[in-house]
């Protein structure tokens, strides 16, 4: 008998285990149950059968009668759960409703809100017929004394402010049976439902942070901080928008529920979490002391918002606070290109970790009337030409000072490139060239390398995908001289000669370890005397060939001097006066070499975290001897002093496949 009870649990186990419907549980079990009850009967014992039947019934009933509770289905071994997507909860409405709140001043309609720790209503002032927002708290606040006081501050900081872009209180009341504040009723939309629902323009993303602007300079001169500035805290209203410009009084700033003075630093529940974290103050997300400028970087980070469509910080609570304490977003230029340059800045500034660089309001009002949407003139006569592995802005040109500033070419869009150049040069009348890999077959076959003028449009384009004469299969580095566009393939490892519009005038090089041969060749530069330099890192050398591709001479660098290994080499390139400047990989420094031989300038360049140090230096020199230099892959581009001091290092926020400098300004023919 045992035997049989003992097969009767491991089949229940078993189906436990497959998870079946909790009928088909209850009826399996009901149904084995009373097989147990009828084996006793036939076996003589009625009274043991008698409670095994009773057992089986109860069980049965089981399998049929609804309750709230459920079997937790667990993941079957071997299976991970799939990731789901949630939507933003919406919040479910808690509280009492308009009939069961009896105000002697007003009769409360509807309820329109409701936040954390309270209710908002609609409601008519009975004097006069007045629409308000009523905000009364839950109940279960009430009995906190420091929730009330604070809940009540609010209301007395409100009431003495007056300001179009800051809600109105008219009046309050903290009575036995009848808490509430009575604000002024507005008709529109907070900022982030209008965020969720469409773009703001950059002129109408200027026009609301110069409305709060006003609003947080006339709170700060009352030594008022609100320190919980968010698109859910400002209010829409209907109609703030017309033509294109905002109307006074069109923008609110709303919920000053944990906004401080100097009496309320430490008036805050304890344990609870103060400010929402994504517009959030370093300082404030540290429990330093909040002022002035908390605020600024709030409306910073709403700025950025407005401005690029993302919120600048992502990821949970405690994600976000550690962004804001030790990460910089991208700029909003970096994020779209079409962000004026000086609208950028700003809001830079006014997201700054350190609260001294802050702009104050009176700064960011001052900057918004000096013309923020006109993109200043870019005449300088060098820029950075910088190729990296995003869609938009895939060439774009960099200041010498290392800011955005222009836009050159997209990827996939009309007149744009087919993908992201590998190697850039320059020649001396502004032409840009860029070298792509694109391959098709058939009698579409394109073109490898294009050139473009200063403002990003095609000149022409040539070198079709091949291997027959003038055709290329890696176009990995390129160089310019006077007439001649000279680009070095790293599959076949010749060197093919174009002029400046594309006509082919032969090839030099090869694949082999003899002179003017190559057996892993990585870069190639000119001098303005017409001498090519070929970086060979399979050979550790660079060679120094002819126009033509005479060999010349070589330039290595011994192991030690006592040793005739050679140091291995990642980077090349030349200045206008002829000096060659080449990666020592060994010692991770760029050394200068003059005209004579000599060994100049040492320029160090340790790697910066995450960067791979198999990939190739590419390094450029102005026509004052400033050196630039970024590995290939990596976004940490370094300047440096002609003498070899690090003078900055430059964020390019995607990883830059290519770079050249360009000289501007040049008569295009």
């Amino acid at each position: 008998m045992s035997m049989v009870l003992l097969v009767a649990l491991f089949l229940v186990s078993a189906l436990f285990w497959v998870r079946l419907p909790e009928r088909a549980l209850g009826a399996f079990c009901a149904l084995s149950v009373l097989l147990c009850a009828v084996l006793l009967a036939v076996l003589g014992d009625l009274s043991r059968a008698q409670a095994a039947l009773v057992a089986g019934g109860v069980l049965l009933g089981t399998g049929f009668v609804g309750s709230g509770l459920t079997l937790t289905r667990l993941p079957r071994p071997g299976k991970r759960p799939r990731p789901i997507k949630t939507q933003r909860a919406v919040p479910v409405l808690t509280g009492p409703t308009t009939t069961e709140i009896r105000l002697s001043d007003y009769e409360v309609l509807e309820r329109i809100g409701i936040g954390g720790m309270g209710n908002v209503y609609r409601a008519r002032r009975l004097s006069d017929a007045r629409t308000v927002a009523l905000k009364v708290p839950q109940e279960k606040y009430l009995a906190d004394a420091k929730f009330v006081k604070r809940f009540y501050r609010e209301a007395e900081v409100l009431r003495r402010l007056a300001h179009p872009n800051i809600v109105r209180v008219f009046d309050y009341k903290a009575e036995e049976g009848e808490h509430y504040i009575a604000m002024e009723y507005l008709d529109g939309e907070t900022l982030e439902q209008v965020l969720e629902t469409r773009s703001l323009t950059f002129a109408e993303s200027v026009q609301v942070v110069r409305a709060l602007a006003g609003a947080l300079g006339h709170i700060h001169a009352q030594n008022i901080v609100h320190r919980d500035l968010k698109p859910s805290n400002v209010m829409v209203l209907r109609g703030a928008f017309r033509a294109g410009e905002l109307r006074e009084g069109g923008i609110k700033l709303m919920d000053f529920g944990i906004a401080v003075g100097k009496v309320l630093t430490r008036l805050t529940m304890t344990g609870a979490r103060v400010g929402t974290p994504i517009y959030m103050a370093p300082e404030q997300a540290k429990g330093n002391k909040v002022d002035a400028r908390s605020d600024v970087y709030s409306l910073g980070l709403l700025f950025y918002e407005m401005v690029t469509g993302e919120t600048a910080f992502k990821g949970s609570y405690e994600a976000v606070v550690h962004q804001q304490v030790f990460e910089m977003p991208r700029p909003p230029k970096q994020v779209r290109m079409d962000v004026p340059g000086k609208l950028s800045e700003l809001i830079l500034r006014m997201i700054d970790k350190d609260p001294a660089a802050r702009p104050s309001v009176e700064d960011i009002l001052t900057a918004i009337d000096a013309n923020l949407l006109q993109e200043d003139d870019f005449t300088d006569p060098w820029a950075l030409a910088l190729s990296v592995q995003e869609k938009q802005g895939t060439l774009r040109l960099l200041d010498v000072m290392g800011r955005l500033r222009q836009n050159l070419a997209d990827l996939g869009s009309e007149g744009g490139l087919p993908a992201a150049p590998l190697a850039l040069t320059s020649d001396a009348r502004g032409h840009l060239y860029a070298s792509v890999l694109a391959y098709r077959a058939g009698a579409q076959v394109p073109s490898m390398i294009y050139q473009l003028d200063q403002g990003g449009r095609r000149v022409a384009h040539f070198g079709r995908y091949g291997m027959g004469e003038g055709e290329l299969l890696q176009p990995i580095s390129m160089c310019s001289t006077a007439e001649k566009l000279y680009v070095l393939d790293a599959e076949t490892c010749f060197v093919s000669v174009y002029s400046h519009s594309g006509q082919y005038h032969g090839r030099f090089g090869g694949r082999g370890s003899g002179r003017g041969r190559f057996e892993k060749p990585l870069t190639i530069a000119a001098s303005r005397n017409g001498d090519i330099f070929v970086l060979d890192v399979g050979s550790r050398e660079v060679q120094r060939l002819s126009g033509d591709g005479r060999y010349l001479s070589r330039l290595a660098f011994k192991l030690d001097r006592t040793s005739d290994v050679l140091r291995p080499l990642d980077g090349l390139a030349l200045d206008s006066q002829g000096a060659v400047y080449i990666a020592d990989a060994q010692a991770s420094k760029i050394r200068r070499i003059e005209q004579d031989g000599k060994t100049g300038a040492v320029f160090p360049i340790d790697a910066s975290q995450g960067e791979a140090t198999e990939a190739p230096w590419l390094i450029g020199i102005d026509d004052q001897g400033t050196l630039f230099c970024i590995r290939q892959g990596a976004q940490t581009l370094r300047r440096f002093s002609p003498e070899g001091k690090l003078l900055a290092t430059i964020d390019t926020y995607s990883p830059v496949l290519a770079m050249t400098l360009l000289e501007r300004g040049k008569v295009l023919a």
